[in-house]
């Protein structure tokens, strides 16, 4: 199951790599995003998590917003913070990560890639050791997904992330799978020179 999901981060990453090279932007689209200022983009979703401990996934949620002040690029930078919280029969999980989000919008498609980094906890249901219930790591995570436009401001979105947490001597690779909504809140400053 691990080699199965590191097999299907690669090649996530592979085509979220190449769509990113190869696509061609109109410049119809860049005016248009070159006379907005900024925007902030709240979002909720339902996550499964696979904690990489235990024979179990686990479901529960994710949250967090995105600031994107935009410019005249094909891609869109943006900064990103969330919260993930997923429990299970075997362990829980809940993750407070921020970083960097590249975005490029084809024909109402919005895919995009995550670089975040953060803290986590994880809780044991069942601790081997009595005073050993759980454990806090600094955790990356790498991601990626796809926003696809659903009415005026809405955008329903598919989300994955694999994370990487130290928790001394092991190393967990979590991987998440999330589908759920954004709601962009626009902020118009007039044409960017």
């Amino acid at each position: 199951m691990r080699n199965l999901l590191h097999c299907w981060t690669w090649k996530v990453a592979i085509i979220l790599g190449l769509s990113l090279v190869a696509i061609k932007i109109a410049p119809a689209q860049a005016i248009v995003a070159a006379q907005r200022g900024a925007e902030i983009a709240p979002f909720a979703q339902t996550t499964l998590l696979s904690p990489d401990w235990g024979p179990t996934n686990n479901l529960g949620f994710t949250f967090g917003v995105d600031y994107t002040r935009l410019i005249r690029s094909i891609i869109q930078p943006s900064l990103e913070v969330r919260m993930s919280s997923a429990g299970g029969n075997t362990v829980s999980e809940r993750t407070y990560t921020g970083g960097l989000k590249l975005q490029f919008s084809v024909r109402g498609i919005h895919p995009y890639a995550t670089l975040l980094a953060g803290m986590g906890r994880i809780n044991f249901t069942h601790p081997y050791y009595s005073n050993y219930t759980g454990d806090n790591s600094t955790i990356y995570s790498l991601g990626g997904g796809a926003e696809f436009s659903v009415g005026p401001g809405f955008k329903a979105r598919v989300d994955f992330t694999h994370q990487n947490w130290d928790i001394d001597p092991q190393t967990l690779t979590p991987v998440t799978i999330g589908v759920g909504l954004s709601y962009n809140i626009p902020f118009h400053r007039g044409n960017v020179e």
